[in-house]
Order: C-alpha cells, then sequence, then structure tokens
C-alpha cells in the first residue's frame, strides 16, 4: 500500500508568473452555459507556470517534446538544501535511474511576489553532475532551476535539457515526505501537447506504508 502525498500548487483563478511572461492562469468568473445546461469555462495559462514539467526541447532544439516524455513513476531522493546555492555537495552519490527532488522551503512564498526573488537554484556543476551521476529526472520547489541574474544563460537548463534530463519546477509540500521511512517514489504527469516544450503537471509522492 501507498500513501499518496500532493507535491502540485493550488490554482487560484488568477495567478502570477514568472516575471516577464505573460499573466500564469486566469480563468473566466463567468461560465459559459449552453443551451444543455452544460458549463465550460475558457482558461488562459502560461506553461512555465505553478508545478510544470520542462521537456528537454524547452533549451535542445532537438530535444523531445513534452508529449514524447515518457510517463514514469520514478524512485525518488529528496535532499534537503539550506543555501541559496544548490551546489555540487547536495548532489546525492547515488543518482541513476531516480528522481531527484530538492527541498528548500521556497514553497512557502507561493502566491507571492517573493516567490520569483532571490530564490535558490541550482548551480551548473550541481546540473552537469546530475548528469553524469545519470538522474532521471530533477525536480525543485522553486520557479526555476536557474537564478534569475543569470537568466540570459539558463546554465542549468541547458545542461539538463541537453542531457534529456526532465525538469518539474515550482513543487510544494516536500516537507511532507523528508521523514519517509520506506520506500519513496515521484510522478508527474504532463499534458501531451504535440511539439511544445512544457505542460502543467500534477505531481504526488507516492510512500510506501506497507507493515
Amino acid at each position: 500500500m501507498f500513501e499518496i502525498i500532493d507535491l502540485t500548487q493550488p490554482l487560484p483563478q488568477e495567478a502570477h508568473s514568472y516575471p516577464g511572461d505573460d499573466l500564469a492562469y486566469r480563468a473566466e468568473t463567468t461560465p459559459i452555459v449552453n443551451a444543455s445546461g452544460v458549463v465550460t469555462r475558457l482558461v488562459q495559462y502560461e506553461l512555465h507556470s505553478g508545478t510544470h514539467m520542462d521537456a528537454p526541447l524547452h533549451f535542445a532544439p532537438n530535444g523531445i517534446d513534452i508529449a514524447n516524455v515518457p510517463l514514469r513513476i520514478l524512485p525518488a531522493h529528496v535532499v534537503t538544501v539550506g543555501a541559496r546555492r544548490i551546489d555540487t555537495t547536495d548532489v546525492p552519490d547515488v543518482c541513476k535511474g531516480l528522481a531527484i527532488l530538492f527541498h528548500t522551503g521556497w514553497d512557502r512564498h507561493v502566491g507571492q511576489t517573493a516567490y520569483f526573488s532571490d530564490y535558490p537554484f541550482l548551480t551548473a556543476a550541481a546540473a552537469q553532475l546530475l548528469v553524469d551521476r545519470n538522474a532521471a529526472l530533477v525536480g525543485l520547489d522553486t520557479p526555476s532551476v536557474d537564478d534569475r541574474t543569470d537568466s540570459a544563460w539558463y546554465p542549468a537548463h541547458r545542461t539538463l535539457c541537453a542531457a534529456g534530463v526532465p525538469i518539474v519546477e515550482g513543487l510544494v509540500n516536500l516537507q511532507a515526505v523528508l521523514n519517509a521511512s520506506r520506500s519513496l517514489y515521484f510522478a508527474a504527469f504532463p499534458i501531451p501537447f504535440g511539439g511544445i516544450e512544457a505542460s502543467p503537471v500534477r505531481a504526488v509522492a507516492f510512500v510506501d506504508t506497507a507493515d
């Protein structure tokens, strides 16, 4: 048996987006009701907001799009980081085939403008070490793996995407799985948009509760 723990940001009817992008998410407050009584709404969504996955195509022109990222439930390892720079010393010795999830506590700022300022980020060297150690996926509870001040280059994005490693940004609630004493698994399933580089995901952890 497994306990399922939600690691996904809720989306209010309007949500903030990464500075410079369009409004992250907006739903029409008045639903459209047709003659049959069916309710539908028009939604605008910026794909790199909330809890989302970047496919390799995001920074690798020959990388796979979000529709071709394999659907996987991966064994996971959560790393708690106390500094703003997530560096090589924070990368686990064993990464092969794992979802490596970095818990910084930054999700406490979700819904505030502070969420997009001075958040913890992955150094280029740490990203390369994750690739060298064959991580299957990298996730974190900040809006981006890269520092905003280095956004002209995006070194962590470029390194991970070039190696075909999907990135899940904007996780929340990782503290709920920090003390999992049994097997931990992670899944984040994107919408299969053909030819598109990212998608919102419902990210969850599975914690083994077997006796």
